[in-house]
C-alpha cells in the first residue's frame, strides 16, 4: 500500500503545528485524506494541499505560505510546462484564479506580489467574459509566469488596444506585465505578456 495523503502531510506540518490543529486540519479532508498520494496529479495534489493549510488557523500568512510551498514540493506537485483554462463563466474564472495562486507558491512569489497577479488575472478573466469568453494559455519558469490570452469579439480596431485602453479590469495587468503585445481584429483579440518575479528561497 501507498502513502496516504495525510501520512505525507504530517511528515511536513507537523515542525509547524501541533498535533491537535494537524489532527482537525486532516479530519476536515474526510475520506479524501486517505487517498494514495502517487493516485492524484498534480492540481488534485495541490487542491488538497491548500484546503488542508487552509484549516490551520494558526498560522500566518507568510507561515502558511512556506508551508504550503514545502508540502507541494515534497509531494511532487509540479505545474506543468502549460496549461490552458477556458474562462466561460464565473466557475472558469475561479478556476483560473486558483491556478495562478498555486503558481504562485509552488515557484515561490512573494505574498503581496502574487495576490496583485491573482486579482489581474481574475479581472482580466472577467473583461474576456464581457466579450463572451477567453481562453488562456499559462507557462511558467523560475523567473516568470507567461500569458497568451484569447478574447471572443473584437476589443478594438487594430493592435496594441491594451496600452490604450481605460478599462478598468485591465488596470491590474498593465501594472504588472512586461513584453505587452496585444492585436485585435474580427477573428477576436489576442494578448501575450510575462510577469516576473522573484522566487523564494527553497
Amino acid at each position: 500500500m501507498g502513502v496516504s495523503f495525510s501520512q505525507a502531510a504530517r511528515r511536513v506540518a507537523t515542525k509547524y503545528v501541533d498535533g491537535s490543529s494537524l489532527d482537525a486540519a486532516v479530519e476536515v479532508l474526510g475520506a479524501r485524506a486517505d487517498k494514495d498520494v502517487e493516485s492524484l496529479d498534480s492540481e488534485g495534489k495541490a487542491s488538497l494541499i491548500s484546503f488542508l493549510v487552509r484549516n490551520l488557523r494558526e498560522l500566518s500568512v507568510e507561515e502558511a505560505t512556506e508551508l504550503e510551498r514545502k508540502l507541494l514540493r515534497e509531494m511532487g506537485a509540479v505545474p506543468k510546462p502549460m496549461k490552458t483554462v477556458v474562462v466561460k463563466d464565473d466557475i472558469s474564472v475561479i478556476t483560473l484564479r486558483n491556478y495562478v495562486r498555486y503558481l504562485c507558491v509552488y515557484l515561490g512569489m512573494e505574498w503581496n506580489r502574487g495576490m496583485l497577479l491573482q486579482s489581474a488575472v481574475s479581472d482580466l478573466a472577467r473583461f474576456a467574459l464581457t466579450r463572451g469568453a477567453g481562453t488562456f494559455e499559462i507557462s511558467a519558469a523560475r523567473e516568470k509566469v507567461s500569458f497568451r490570452v484569447h478574447i471572443d469579439g473584437q476589443v478594438a480596431i487594430g493592435g496594441a488596444w491594451l496600452s490604450t485602453s481605460n478599462e478598468p479590469l485591465l488596470a491590474g495587468v498593465r501594472n504588472l506585465a512586461r513584453g505587452l503585445r496585444s492585436t485585435s481584429g474580427a477573428q477576436g483579440s489576442q494578448l501575450e505578456f510575462d510577469v516576473e518575479w522573484a522566487a523564494a528561497v527553497a
